[in-house]
């Protein structure tokens, strides 16, 4: 008997809800279990009544990581803690070999459901006829959505075809005659991978994975086999003049047989009537195919204009450039996309993105200044907020862990995963968001889900591999995968993030000549960028730990590699240093009045409640946000500032009691003040 993705399962009363990957108890309440163990538990109940030996159970939830049997029979204790089956009724130990999951009995003439259980709902005119849609193309991709459902749910029993429902989106071939128009081809397969991620059972995966293949000339069945997929969906985009027209081929690269095809047609400018003329002929069966209401679904930060949409597009095409230039006529598209509907969230959020990742370079190509460029970016993300898409719980995300707020981070990042679950940035950044908030071997189970969705390992996902290591104190595995960043590569992000847990791991290893060696790269690193030279100070601005002991592991690796405490000469004369507990006692739960020195000469004033939160006035500019003590450095978060930590010295000049008698150095500024209240 083989359960391949039951909608849901009972098990000794808690029931396993397979798709959503939760288990809830008698009264609907959530019963806790680990990444880990829940994937031990689904390909256990996949592969119910055989015996599922260590080995398998090993390799398919740890791909590629060295770990002992102890891992797995701590998940298998957890498991049945949580379903109740201490006495191995329902999962049982096979000794010497492995572990059997033996379902419940059912009731007689009520078979487990070996594929999503299928209702029928209200015809379509008993719903609300009009619903925003993002995708262009809509009618086309919930035709096709419906095709490929039928086909791939079809019952199987040939046991040399993969069990698993999964598919890849190639790039669909631009027929236009324009080669600009290149666009919508590609921007019809992104969006088609979009919808059909959120076929329930069924795995898509990454637009970035499958873009690869562009042109390959590769055999269907060494495409699929490299992307872990079962089929592949092909097609091409025509556009000439107002007319459209779409094909579009799916292929079970297992018999590498064409087993659909379809044409849908019809003219641009009216492409909301085309929905209806396709919708018309296609919602009875989509209906029947589809969970009850999927085929409603607006797509959240979508718009229903088409002329917006191609504005959007060909934004996209843009930014795929890389360059100055390119950030110039993305910014101009995603404006007229705006123009065109101000309610379209995913163009606002790409808008976002845009001022978000704007070096010098394309700063200047802009026109801005980096303050204009804050205010573009944050202007926009309120907008986007009005209508999220999952490209604004990505950057918000992003922003929130910066601002030391990774509870909210991944928060976010889970939203953005419902929305596209097809895209590997949302898994990447869920793994470094999970690692901060001090949940390291639940930052790698996501980061395993990237590698899952986007095949292949990038420098990013070795550095985050490193993190998560290092957040466990595995260092041996940290340097491992640490030194595949390749110190020459033009990502700057990359090395600076990956040399610093390099340096700390190889520190606490005790190879302090390797250390040394890598501090050097790291140096040089800083030195591109204009940052200095390494200090702890940066160290903590960037590494955003939620928990003193994390932070704690990778300073005192820091340290013992030599790293100094603050930026050279930033230490004032005839001063002292003070320690945590020290700065704690005078600055929390009190009143500061002072001067800044540097940069400027301004007024400063702030006041610091118990809980940390503190409202902070410099000049006129008046900021509220949050204050803490993290080892012996002070540390403030504040919207649009990020996270930020500084010294605290006793100011050994001037008469205890008297004004600016204490300072406080974070980087690039200093502030001289007096408690005084």
């Amino acid at each position: 008997m083989n359960l391949v993705n039951p909608p849901s399962l009972v098990l000794n009363g808690v029931e396993f809800d397979f798709d959503a990957g939760l288990l809830h108890g008698e009264h609907g309440e959530d019963v806790p279990l680990r990444p880990q163990s829940l994937a031990v538990l689904k390909h256990l109940v996949v592969n119910a009544n055989r015996v599922v030996t260590k080995e398998e159970l090993l390799d398919a939830v740890w791909p590629g990581i060295a770990v002992t049997e102890n891992s797995l029979s701590q998940c298998i204790s957890e498991i049945r803690k949580a379903i109740c089956d201490e006495k191995q009724s329902l999962l049982k130990t096979v000794a010497r070999r492995g572990y059997r999951f033996v379902p419940e009995s059912q009731p007689p003439g009520i078979p487990h459901d070996r594929y999503p259980q299928v209702h029928d709902t209200a015809s379509p005119d008993q719903h609300e006829t009009k619903s925003r849609r993002s995708l262009m193309f809509v009618s086309a991709i919930l035709a096709i959505v419906a095709a490929v459902a039928a086909f791939i749910w079809r019952p199987t029993f040939d046991t040399e075809v993969p069990t698993s429902l999964s598919i890849a989106v190639l790039p669909f071939a631009n027929l236009s005659e324009a080669e600009e128009q290149a666009y919508l081809a590609n921007g019809f397969a992104d969006d088609l991978t979009t919808e059909l991620a959120r076929v329930p059972g069924l795995f898509v995966v990454s637009r970035n994975a499958a873009r690869a293949y562009r042109n390959s000339g590769l055999p269907p069945a060494k495409i699929a086999k490299e992307l872990g997929v079962r089929y592949l969906l092909e097609g091409s985009v025509r556009r000439l003049g107002d007319e459209v027209r779409i094909n579009a081929h799916l292929v079970d690269a297992s018999t590498v047989g064409q087993i659909w095809a379809e044409r849908f047609e019809g003219p641009f400018s009216d492409v909301f009537k085309l929905q209806d003329q396709v919708t018309g002929q296609i919602v009875a069966a989509l209906q029947l195919k589809l969970v009850p209401g999927k085929a409603n679904l607006a797509v959240s930060g979508d718009t229903d204009d088409p002329e917006a949409y191609q504005a959007f597009r060909r934004a996209i095409e843009a930014r795929r450039t890389d360059t100055p230039s390119g950030t110039v006529d993305a910014s101009r598209y995603l404006r007229q996309a705006l123009a065109l509907d101000a309610d379209f969230g995913a163009a606002a959020a790409e808008l976002a993105w845009l001022h978000w990742d704007a070096d010098d370079a394309r700063r200047q190509a802009l026109g801005l200044g980096w303050t204009e460029i804050d205010d573009e970016l944050y202007g926009n993300l309120a907008i986007a907020a009005g209508n999220p898409s999952p490209g604004y719980y990505q950057l918000i995300s992003e922003l929130l862990v910066r601002e030391h707020r990774s509870d909210e981070a991944v928060a976010a990042l889970q939203k953005a995963i419902a929305l596209d679950p097809s895209d590997s940035w949302t898994y990447e950044g869920l793994s470094q968001a999970l690692i901060f908030n001090g949940r390291p071997a639940e930052g790698r189970t996501f980061l395993e889900a990237a590698l899952r969705v986007d095949p292949g390992w990038t420098e990013w996902r070795h550095y985050q591999a490193g993190l998560a290591a290092f957040g466990q104190g595995r260092y041996e595995e940290a340097v491992a995968q640490l030194e595949q960043v390749d110190v020459r590569s033009p990502n700057p992000w990359t090395k600076f993030y990956g040399l610093h847990v390099l340096v700390a791991a190889l520190a606490h290893l005790d190879r302090l000549p390797e250390a040394a060696s890598a501090l050097e790269q790291l140096r040089s690193v800083l030195s591109e960028r204009q940052e200095g030279q390494p200090n702890l100070l940066i160290a903590q601005q960037f590494f955003v730990y939620k928990r003193q002991e994390d932070i704690v592991r990778l300073l005192d690796g820091l340290r013992k590699a030599g790293v100094s405490e603050l930026p050279a000469g930033m230490e004032p004369e005839s001063a002292e240093r003070m320690n945590g507990v020290d700065i704690g006692n005078l600055m929390i739960g009190h009143e500061l009045t002072g001067r800044q020195v540097l940069p400027d000469v301004l007024a400063y004033h702030s006041v610091i409640a118990a809980d940390g939160s503190v409202t902070r006035t410099v000049g006129e500019e008046v900021v509220t946000g949050r204050m803490w003590v993290q080892g012996d450095s002070l540390c403030t978060a504040y919207p649009r500032k990020l996270t930020g930590c500084g010294a605290v010295f006793r100011n050994l000049s001037v008469t205890p009691g008297a004004p600016n008698e204490y300072i406080l150095l974070p980087r690039f500024k200093r502030y001289e003040f007096s408690v005084t209240k």
